[in-house]
C-alpha cells in the first residue's frame, strides 16, 4: 500500500489484457487474416446480428450511441480527477489502466464491427484493376459532367444557378430511408465534429449512423448513403463511397439523383486534376455555373470551420484507418474512382 491507500498490484486480467494488445494489432494487420475462414463467418453472421441491434436502437430518435460516448466522457473526467493525484505520482499505473482499456475497447470494437475490414474486397471479388488509363478516367469525367449537366438543367432551369433542394434534412433522411431499421441520426455532436472535418460516422457498438446536420444538402444526400453502407457491413471507405454514389445517382428522385452524380464527379474531376491538370481545367469549363456553386458551397462550409486542431484529427483518423487494415488511410476515399470507372466504362465506350 501507498499513501494513497492503492495497492501496486497489477490483477492477472489486466497482465493479459497488456499482453494480448500488441497480438492484437499484429492479427488484425495480418494479410493472411483477410477473407479467412474466421472472418467469413462472423460477415455471414454479422446481418443476424446486426438486425438485431438495428431493430433495437432505431426505436429511438436521438442518437443512443452519442449518449453513451457522452457518459464515457464523463465518467473519465471523473475517474481522472478523483485519483489525479494517484496517476501523478505513479505515472506507470496510469499507464497500465490505459492500455488495459485500450485492449478490452479493441476487442469489443473488433467483435462488434471491426472485423467488417477485413471481409474480400470489392476489386478482388469483381476483379476490378486499380490502376486505370489516363482515357478512361477522361471519358468517365465527360459522361459525369454530361448526366450532372442535364440534370442540373432540368432541376434549377438556369446553368448559372445552383440547385436548391425542395426538402429538408429530416426528409432527406426519410427518402433514403430503404428499411425501417437503417435508420440515420443526426449527430448531436454536429458542431464539433464540424470543427473535426468530419460529415459523419457510424457508432459501432449500436450500429447508428450518424450525419453532420449542419453540412450542406448534397453533402449531407450522399453522407447518408455513405453510413448506410457502414451500416450494414461495408468497412472500407472507397467501397462506401463508390455505394454511396451508386444508391443516390440510381434513385428515382432528380434532386438525390443530381447529388449522387456530382458527387462521383468531384472525385473523379479531382483525380484527373492529380494526373492532368490541363486537361481536368479543360473539361471543367464545361460544368455548369450552378454546378459549380454548389461545389463552392461545399467548400465555403468546411472553410468556416478550418481549425489548428483539424489536421491532428484527421491525422489520428488516418492512423485508425491505417491499422484496420485500409493501407492508404485517409486517401482510401478516393480509390472509389477506380469502382466508378469500372462500373461506367461498359456504358461510355
Amino acid at each position: 500500500m501507498n499513501k494513497f491507500n492503492k495497492s501496486y498490484r497489477v490483477s492477472f486480467f489486466k497482465w493479459l489484457l497488456l499482453i494480448s494488445l500488441p497480438f492484437q494489432f499484429i492479427l488484425i494487420q495480418n494479410n493472411e487474416f483477410e477473407n479467412s475462414n474466421f472472418i467469413n463467418l462472423y460477415i455471414t453472421n454479422f446481418n443476424y446480428i446486426s438486425e438485431l441491434r438495428k431493430s433495437i436502437f432505431s426505436i429511438f430518435s436521438f442518437s443512443i450511441g452519442d449518449i453513451i460516448y457522452l457518459l464515457i466522457v464523463i465518467i473519465a473526467i471523473t475517474v481522472i480527477f478523483k485519483y489525479r493525484s494517484y496517476y501523478l505520482n505513479y505515472k506507470f499505473y496510469f499507464l497500465i489502466d490505459l492500455l488495459s482499456i485500450i485492449s478490452v475497447v479493441n476487442v469489443l470494437f473488433q467483435i462488434s464491427w471491426g472485423l467488417n475490414y477485413h471481409s474480400e474486397s470489392l476489386e478482388s471479388k469483381l476483379n476490378i484493376e486499380k490502376s486505370y488509363s489516363d482515357q478512361d478516367l477522361e471519358k468517365v469525367v465527360s459522361f459525369l459532367i454530361f448526366e450532372t449537366n442535364k440534370l442540373h438543367h432540368q432541376l434549377s432551369k438556369n446553368d448559372t444557378l445552383p440547385v436548391e433542394f425542395p426538402f429538408n434534412k429530416k426528409q432527406a433522411r426519410m427518402l433514403l430511408a430503404n428499411e425501417k431499421n437503417d435508420i440515420v441520426k443526426n449527430s448531436i455532436w454536429s458542431t464539433i465534429i464540424s470543427y473535426m472535418g468530419y460529415a459523419g460516422y457510424l457508432n459501432p457498438f449500436t450500429l447508428e449512423a450518424q450525419v453532420n446536420e449542419k453540412i450542406p444538402m448534397i453533402s449531407y444526400l450522399t453522407t447518408i448513403a455513405h453510413e448506410q453502407s457502414h451500416q450494414n457491413g461495408v468497412a472500407r471507405e472507397n467501397e462506401s463511397n463508390y455505394w454511396a454514389y451508386k444508391k443516390t445517382s440510381n434513385n428515382k428522385n432528380p434532386y438525390i439523383k443530381y447529388a449522387g452524380y456530382s458527387f462521383a464527379l468531384r472525385y473523379c474531376i479531382s483525380d484527373l486534376y492529380k494526373k492532368n491538370p490541363k486537361k481536368s481545367k479543360l473539361l471543367s469549363q464545361s460544368i455548369h455555373l450552378g454546378i459549380k456553386k454548389n461545389f463552392n458551397d461545399i467548400n465555403k462550409f468546411w472553410n468556416k470551420y478550418k481549425n489548428p486542431l483539424e489536421p491532428i484529427f484527421k491525422k489520428s483518423y488516418d492512423s485508425f484507418l491505417k491499422i484496420n487494415n485500409q493501407k492508404l488511410g485517409i486517401s482510401s476515399y478516393n480509390e472509389m474512382v477506380s469502382l466508378v470507372i469500372f462500373d461506367l466504362k461498359n456504358d461510355i465506350e
